[in-house]
C-alpha cells in the first residue's frame, strides 16, 4: 500500500506549496514538492532514501499521517520495532519520522493505519490508531503529541479491523473529529464522545481523507465506492450532506491511501491512480510519482 501525508508549508507564502511524504519501496520515507494553487508552478523532483540507506522500517501496507504542529512538520508512520536477535515481532510500532524518527506508542500486529489533526495554530496536536484483538471491532484511541499520553474511547469500539481513519480539527467548535468505518463511516467528536454514522455504504476497505476549509466553515471527507471511484461528503454548520461523485477524478489503484489538504480554495487530493506507470523505487505511480486532483472548496 503506498501511504500518503500531505501538509500545506507554511513557510512558502500564500500556501503556494505542498509537501507529500510517502512511503517507498525500501520501506523509507520519500518527499515530493506539490503546488497549492491550479498553477503547476512547483518543481518536478523528489527525495527518497537510498538503495544504501538504512533499510526497512515504515511497514507496507500502512498508512502514514502528518500535521503542523509548533512550528514543525510532524509526520507519523506505522513502523517496524527494532529487535534483538532471535526477538520475534509481535506488535506494530507507531512512530515520529519526520522530523526525527522516535517511537510514539504500540499496537497489535494488523493495526497500520492512523491519523493526526492538530489546533489551526498548531499548539496541539493529537495521533489516532485502534487496538483490540476482538474478530469484528477494535477500539479507537488516542495519542497526546503534547503529554504522550493514551486516551482510550471505549464508546467508539465498533472500528472494523480494516478500517481507515481520516481526522480534522473544527476551530469554530474547538473540537477534534475522527472518521472510520463501523457499520457505515461514521465520525466520532472528541470532546461529546459520540459517534454517528453519516455515510451507509462504501467500498470495501475504502481508504478515507478528510479535510476542513476555514475559507467555507465545512469539513470535507472522501471515501472510495466499490469501483474504486472517489466520493465526497460534506458537513456544513453540523449537518452531514450526500455523498457526491467526483466523475472527473481518476479512479484510485487497490492498497492505495488517499490524502487531502486545503490550499488556495482548493481541496488538494493526493493518490496513486489506476492504470499508472511508474520509473521510481517507490512502487508508486505516475507523472511527479502522484495523481494531484483539485477539487474546489465549495
Amino acid at each position: 500500500m503506498t501511504a500518503l501525508a500531505a501538509i500545506v508549508n507554511r513557510a512558502v507564502a500564500d500556501d503556494k506549496r505542498i509537501d507529500v511524504f510517502f512511503n517507498t519501496s525500501n520501506a523509507q520515507l520519500g518527499i515530493s514538492l506539490q503546488s497549492g494553487t491550479n498553477a503547476e508552478d512547483q518543481p518536478t523532483s523528489y527525495w527518497e532514501t537510498g538503495d544504501d540507506d538504512y533499510n526497512g522500517y515504515i511497514l507496507n501496507p500502512s498508512q502514514m499521517a502528518g500535521i503542523y504542529y509548533r512550528g514543525l512538520y510532524f509526520v507519523a508512520a506505522v513502523t517496524m520495532p527494532k529487535l534483538a536477535q532471535n526477538e520475534f515481532q509481535t506488535q506494530n510500532q507507531i512512530s515520529l519520522v519526520a522530523p526525527v524518527y522516535k517511537k510514539l506508542t504500540m499496537t497489535s500486529l494488523d493495526h497500520v493505519r492512523i491519523a493526526m489533526c492538530a489546533t489551526p495554530d498548531g499548539d496541539q496536536g493529537w495521533l489516532y490508531f485502534y487496538d483490540g484483538t476482538t474478530p469484528t471491532e477494535r477500539t479507537l484511541n488516542q495519542f497526546s503529541l503534547m503529554t504522550g499520553d493514551v486516551t482510550v474511547f471505549n464508546k467508539a469500539h465498533v472500528v472494523k479491523p480494516s478500517s481507515s481513519l481520516a481526522a480534522w480539527y473544527d476551530p469554530i467548535e474547538n473540537k477534534r473529529h475522527i472518521v472510520f468505518q463501523g457499520s457505515g463511516l461514521s465520525e466520532y467528536t472528541v470532546e461529546d464522545d459520540i459517534f454517528i454514522t453519516f455515510v451507509a455504504t462504501y467500498g470495501p476497505n475504502t481508504t478515507v481523507a478528510a479535510v476542513y476549509s476555514s475559507d467555507t466553515n465545512k469539513a470535507y471527507v472522501y471515501f472510495l465506492n466499490s469501483a474504486q471511484a472517489i466520493q465526497r461528503v460534506v458537513k456544513s454548520q453540523g449537518t452531514w450532506g450526500g455523498s457526491q461523485a467526483l466523475s472527473s477524478a481518476p479512479k484510485v489503484a487497490e492498497g492505495c491511501q488517499l490524502t487531502v489538504v486545503n490550499a488556495n480554495g482548493i481541496n488538494h487530493l493526493f493518490y496513486t491512480a489506476q492504470n499508472q506507470s511508474s520509473t521510481s523505487s517507490t512502487g508508486t505511480a505516475g507523472f511527479d510519482l502522484f495523481t494531484h486532483f483539485r477539487d474546489p472548496a465549495t
